[in-house]
């Protein structure tokens, strides 16, 4: 199964996040925008120009925001001489020129340390007066210093941007842990399904499979696992078979050493003590003792070989021989029990020389265990094929025979040692070591032995493959 990458995954979700954070940062604002427009519709503006403070009576005129506003008022009569003040005045002048009042009055925003705003008053007796209202920069300058300035309306800005502020930063927290939550989840599940599966895994559950969706990574450490699970289960189980071939093995040693060797004792007993006195059938006593003790002498030797040649590779005589020509005595030594046993030789072998480097003892042994294994194990009748052709990797020989064939449930096992091919335990059988001791010699030339089935006419054909050398 092909999934995204985690790298794309933390890249979409990072995106999302930053996505979901920008929506909240626009809602905030606009929710902010609206909660000061709605504050500010109802809230008074602040009485801290001459146009809202000036009147007639200028004595008791209201200029407690001016106040706030660190402010103060001054009242010039019609020659510009400060005839009152209330507030703290910081200036020390008290009679303006035209100029001077002009320029007090035409606030560029950097030169002028006052704001000063001017109203025409007449009071009563019909007099005319200026009515000036003096502001500090610093208080006045309302974008700049609108958090300092001690206005109720700035309170109340304060107060909206502060609750704004916490509405943002508990959305900027919930957004925080859902994310967390999300990616956590998006990571901690595949993590909790590998920690399960190993930890069954540990203890002894070969069987285990890990199943899930996720991330290439994962899917990648998903995959390796099932692999490696798969190769420890097939692993265990061959350890488990070669564990109940080792323990079949010693009882079939047990069995072939323990027949003849009974055999030989009882007749070397019987001989021994005189007990047969007839002279045919003390004759065939000694012939049974001989041929039982051949017949371990073979075991024992069948062993032997098989041992040093699964020990490690074996030192090898190699000669370069001409096969056709060495097949070909092999196969005439066999050809009298041929005859004897009513079987047919076919020979498929070339007419020209083909040649390749071998031990010849060893060949010579791995292929008269294939033929002996052929002329036991078929009926009368039967026709046994001896081919030899050159393929790509080398050479192939190849015994096959229609006979009998060999079961199914013993072709999986056929070249493990003790396996005979009629699955009984005769006492003129094998030692059923032929087929693992020949497999072992093509081994040790670098070269196999396999068994095919059901090729054309022939039901069994061993196939040994040489590499020229």
């Amino acid at each position: 199964m092909v999934g995204s990458s985690l790298q794309r995954t933390l890249i979409k979700n990072y995106v999302i996040f930053v996505l979901i954070m920008l929506a909240v940062a626009f809602l905030t604002l606009l929710i902010l925008g609206l909660m000061i427009g709605s504050a500010m519709s109802r809230e008074e503006a602040p009485k801290i120009t001459a146009n809202d403070a000036a009147r007639p009576d200028y004595e008791n005129a209201d200029i407690s925001e001016i106040k706030l506003m660190g402010g103060w008022i001054e009242v010039l009569d019609e020659e510009n001489k400060v005839i009152f003040t209330k507030g703290d005045k910081k200036t020390d002048t008290y009679q303006y020129s035209p100029d001077r009042l002009y320029q007090l009055l035409s606030y560029n925003g950097s030169s002028q340390d006052y704001v000063c705003t001017a109203k025409e008053i007449t009071a009563d007796g019909g007099r005319h007066y200026t009515f000036l209202v003096l502001i500090p920069s610093d208080k006045a300058d309302l974008q700049l210093n609108l958090i300092n300035a001690p206005l109720p309306v700035s309170k109340k800005f304060v107060s909206i941007l502060v609750v704004s502020l916490a509405i943002f930063l508990c959305v900027f927290a919930l957004n925080i842990f859902l994310y967390s939550k999300w990616t956590a989840g998006k990571i901690g599940m595949p993590l909790s399904n590998i920690t399960g599966a190993i930890r069954r895994m540990s203890g002894g559950n070969l069987d285990v499979r890990m199943d899930f969706k996720a991330e290439n990574e994962f899917l990648q450490i998903r995959d390796a696992f099932n692999d490696m699970a798969s190769r420890l289960e097939a692993s265990q189980k061959e350890k488990d078979r070669l564990e109940d071939a080792r323990k079949r093995m010693f009882v079939d040693i047990s069995h072939d050493l323990k027949t003849p060797i009974t055999v030989i004792g009882g007749y070397s007993k019987a001989l021994a003590e005189h007990m047969v006195s007839d002279e045919p059938q003390r004759q065939r006593y000694i012939e049974t003792i001989y041929n039982k003790s051949m017949r371990v002498s073979d075991l024992i030797d069948d062993l032997f070989e098989l041992s040093r040649l699964e020990s490690g590779k074996p030192e090898l005589k190699l000669e370069m021989t001409d096969m056709t020509e060495f097949i070909k005595g092999i196969a005439a030594e066999y050809y009298e029990q041929f005859e004897e046993k009513n079987l047919l030789l076919e020979l498929d072998i070339p007419d020209c020389r083909v040649f390749c480097r071998i031990d010849r003892k060893q060949i010579t042994r791995a292929i008269s265990n294939l033929l002996i294994n052929a002329i036991r194990y078929n009926p009368p009748g039967t026709t046994i094929r001896v081919g030899l052709a050159e393929t790509d990797p080398g050479l192939a020989i190849e015994i096959s025979d229609n006979g009998t064939g060999i079961p199914e449930n013993l072709r999986d096992t056929i070249f493990e040692p003790f396996v005979r091919g009629d699955s009984s335990r005769r006492s003129d059988g094998g030692t059923g070591l032929g087929l693992a001791i020949a497999k072992s010699i093509a081994a040790s030339h670098g070269g196999s032995l396999r068994l095919l089935s059901g090729t054309g006419m022939y039901k069994t054909s061993f196939i040994l493959e040489l590499p020229l050398q």
